[in-house]
């Protein structure tokens, strides 16, 4: 009966106008039309009012989120009036949605009683629904239902909206699964570093009591026989697909018993070969682990059992809801025809609210609309989040911003830590910031906890939110529909999307796509709420759609036409693992999902094809797996080169490191990596080895990264240097050390190369190189392995010690040369932090002690 009634509800053409009227009045609240947009009368109140409430019965996901959105439009107008206070409350307990129920009850000051039956329904969920070992928290439906059906599962998979807290309940689970007898190790899969320092942080911070009675401790890399610990420990490791395949490859590493993949629509990303590393590092874990429990998180995903499909797992231990504790409002403004579109449920309106057509600027209508609330603003790519930033600072240049202590010694501890005139410092001035990947995991973890605390009101991202980092708003401005230079898919725009209202603070947050230019927001079906989005993973489509070209890349034709680098890439990937795999069959009886797809869609010839390429190499398939990206041709050449000089000491590294080391051995891999064509895009000649040399130098010793950027200055103003100030190659001007516009280009491009081309891709080359040397003269004869140099920033072992404790390079090194009194060490061995001594010497003014403080105690 309920449900027929729900259904009837929605199709009403009563209720469709009542909820196009709160909307109507929800729009006139937000973009300040006070005045402007009529009540609703008080029976029109009383009925959408009693509409919520039968909707609010209903099992069905979209008359629930019907129900919850109805008291979210009418809170802002109506939230003192008695009658809605007793239905907002009713309803909400009716959804147990007990953080809406708190924002009521903290925020609105609404203690209206409940109907005596929903009061008992709400108290039996309030106990049932508890949250094991902890301090009050209660799951709401939705998580409770989720939690049960993971719990139950060795293998699931589910998705809900961005807001649903999908990071909650792997967390909840995770206190569940650390209490298993025998214990076992945990691992949780991450698309990014960014993630692995939020996720880490709050594991931390969250379950560090129930982590300690159980033994275990959050590791973020790969290197856990390097970690001091009891004989008895176990690991909670959260881990990118690079640092889980690099685990892997370490034999004296022990079992994994969980595997938790968080956003695991990364493994159906277009045109990344991150997605086919995430799929490569489940396989193997699978392989080696092969009773390990997997479980897969991703937003917004119709099809969440193509994961468990994908490995060969159960399909049906699958869940999907689009039931979400936070609603969102979604606006479309064209500042070119001064217009907004307000999407709704049932039907879009258009309006000319005075704040747009006045507006001179979309930095006014951000800066109006966001003045007291929290603000992400989304930017295609770093450029343009540090520039639009910019634009926003100069808006509020002459207004009188009281900021607070805490960002008072955040902006002197970021002009240490980076430069004087780095722009974040300044910026942070008028409650504004920026943040995006490759900004230093200590600086980007100030920023998030200054925009939680709401110490600041705007920040300024690139994709990294995409990424799954959260950091949700009341309002999100979405400035265009691009991830650098791709058009955003729809989940990545939904997902962005969620990142408004945040959970016990408000009822609903705000979504606003801005047109500012006429070339932007040529796909506006994105803002479609009811389509599905539907995945295939990227490995599977790639093989479907593209498998002549992998085959011709496993000939190693020459001259492929592909539509970008990016794609060729992948392909290359793609084509490398297929070869590999048929190698291994071959060699080891390995049993591969894809060549099992190849056979299964009668794609024998690729195998055969593959068997022929790969009949001369030499490499064994252990260290084959642990490169899987780097051509197998290429790897077989460097093995035989290493074969035929395994006497000559000159081809191990040596451990003492210098410019003239850096360069030498650059240029060693250079030409046996084959980079002047493998790795173009990045290397246009040897030259740009000196630059390289010096800064991985610079870094694998140790210098702090305010020391690189100031040598890098002298330097450049020096040899009066050009810097490249915009996208055209003619775009340079001779570099100015007065000019802060030249400095942050320099510090960007530095963090940039850190990150991306000393971190990442060095790392992979000089890690490929050593893993080849070591299977061929044994570890201890290979020498030094540079890669974990690369990696970590350091050649001190109790520095990369105290960084595989979750710690940034930077705090590490702080600890090592202004607390060494607190740490036993034994030869090159980290044994033991007093922690009691620790919390005593350190200051809390210096700004490594938040990160070091909520890490180790």
């Amino acid at each position: 009966m309920i449900e027929r009634l729900a259904l009837e509800a929605l199709a009403d053409d009563y209720f469709q106008t009542l909820y196009l009227k709160a909307n109507r009045l929800l729009g006139g609240v937000v973009f300040q039309e006070n005045g402007h947009t009529p009540y609703l009368s008080r029976k029109e109140l009383k009925d959408i009012l009693r509409f919520s409430d039968i909707l609010s019965n209903s099992k069905n996901p979209t008359a629930r989120n019907c129900a919850y959105n109805v008291i979210t439009l009418l809170n802002g107008s109506y939230h003192t009036d008695p009658h809605y206070k007793t239905f907002a409350h009713s309803v909400l307990a009716k959804l147990g949605n007990f953080p809406g129920i708190d924002y009521l009850t903290n925020t609105n000051h609404n203690t209206a009683q409940l109907p005596y039956e929903r009061d008992i329904e709400k108290t039996l969920k309030e106990f049932i629904q508890a949250v094991p070992d902890t301090n009050g928290l209660i799951f709401t439906d939705s998580q409770f239902e989720l939690y049960k059906k993971i719990s139950g599962s060795k293998s699931f998979s589910f998705s809900g909206p961005t807001s649903m807290g999908k990071s909650f309940i792997i967390k909840s689970f995770i206190r569940k699964a650390i209490s298993n007898t025998p214990p076992e190790n945990i691992v949780i899969m991450v698309p990014t570093r960014a993630l692995i320092s939020q996720f880490s942080l709050d594991l931390n911070k969250e379950l560090k009591d129930i982590l300690d009675h159980y033994g275990y401790k959050v590791v973020t890399n790969s290197n856990v026989s390097d970690i001091p610990a009891e004989k008895s420990q176990q690991y909670l490791l959260v881990l990118t697909p690079e640092r889980l395949l690099s685990y892997l490859s370490q034999k004296q590493n022990l079992p994994i018993g969980y595997l938790f993949v968080d956003e695991a629509h990364k493994i159906a990303a277009e045109k990344d070969t991150r997605a086919i590393t995430a799929y490569n590092a489940i396989a193997k874990t699978l392989r080696i682990n092969p009773s390990v429990n997997l479980y897969f998180a991703s937003p917004n995903v119709a099809n969440p059992e193509v994961f468990l499909k994908l490995f060969k797992r159960d399909e049906k231990k699958s869940y999907r809801t689009i039931e979400s504790p936070v609603s969102q409002n979604l606006f479309f403004i064209d500042i070119l025809k001064k217009n907004v579109t307000h999407h709704t449920d049932f039907a879009n309106y258009d309006f000319q609210p005075a704040l747009i057509t006045e507006a001179s600027s979309v930095y006014d209508i951000i800066k109006q609309i966001g003045k007291l609330d929290n603000n992400i603003v989304y930017c295609g790519s770093r450029f343009q989040a540090v520039d639009k930033a910019s634009e926003l600072f100069q808006l509020y240049n002459n207004d009188e911003i009281t900021v607070s202590r805490i960002v008072k010694k955040a902006i002197t501890q970021i002009k240490s830590y980076i430069h004087k005139d780095y722009y974040l410092a300044e910026f942070l001035s008028k409650g504004i910031a920026y943040h995006f990947g490759n900004l230093p995991q200590i600086i980007r973890n100030k920023v998030e906890t200054l925009f939680k605390s709401s110490d600041i009101n705007f920040v300024f991202c690139t994709s990294t939110l995409l990424e799954g980092v959260n950091l949700p708003a009341k309002n999100v401005f979405i400035l265009n529909d691009k991830n650098g230079r791709q058009t955003l898919m729809p989940i990545d725009f939904w997902n962005l999307a969620g990142r408004e209202g945040r959970l016990k603070i408000e009822l609903a947050g705000n979504i606003f796509c801005i047109k500012e230019f006429e070339k932007d927001w040529k796909h506006t079906e994105l803002l479609e709420r009811n389509k599905d989005i539907t995945l295939k993973p990227s490995i599977e489509n790639y093989i479907d759609k593209q498998l002549k070209k992998i085959e011709a890349f496993i000939k190693e034709t020459p001259d492929i036409r592909v539509e970008s680098e990016a794609m060729r890439e992948i392909l290359a990937y793609i084509a490398n693992i297929i070869s590999i795999d048929t190698l291994e069959i071959e060699r080891a009886n390995y049993s591969s999902a894809i060549i099992k797809k190849l056979i299964a869609d009668n794609k024998d010839n690729i195998i055969v094809l593959a068997k022929e390429k790969t009949n001369h190499i030499e490499v064994p398939t252990s260290v084959l797996n642990a490169n899987q990206s780097i051509s197998v041709r290429i790897q077989n050449e460097v093995y035989q080169h290493l074969k035929n000089n395994a006497q000559n000491p000159a081809i191990r590294h040596p451990n003492e490191i210098n410019y003239e080391a850096c360069k030498l051995w650059l240029n060693k891999l250079y030409d046996l990596f084959r980079w002047e064509s493998k790795e173009k895009q990045h290397f246009k000649s040897k030259a740009q080895l000196d630059y390289y040399a010096t800064l991985m130098n610079q870094w694998i010793n140790g210098i702090a990264l305010s020391s690189i950027i100031n040598q890098s200055i002298d330097y450049y103003h020096n040899n009066t240097r050009d810097i490249k100030t915009g996208f055209k190659p003619d775009e340079r001007e001779p570099f100015d050390r007065q000019n802060k516009k030249h400095v942050n280009i320099l510090i960007g491009n530095i963090i940039e190369d850190i990150e991306h081309i000393l971190r990442f891709l060095l790392e992979k080359y000089f890690n490929t190189y050593y893993t080849i040397l070591v299977e061929i003269v044994g570890e201890q004869n290979a020498g030094a392995n540079w890669a974990t140099f690369l990696e970590y920033g350091t050649r001190n072992s109790i520095v990369i010690a105290l960084q595989n404790m979750g710690l940034s390079r930077h705090s590490a090194n702080y600890l090592f040369t202004k607390h060494k009194s607190s740490l036993s060490i034994e030869g090159d061995k980290l044994i033991k932090i007093d922690l009691n001594r620790l919390k005593i010497m350190l200051d809390k003014e210096d700004i490594e002690y938040d990160e070091i403080s909520s890490i180790l105690f």
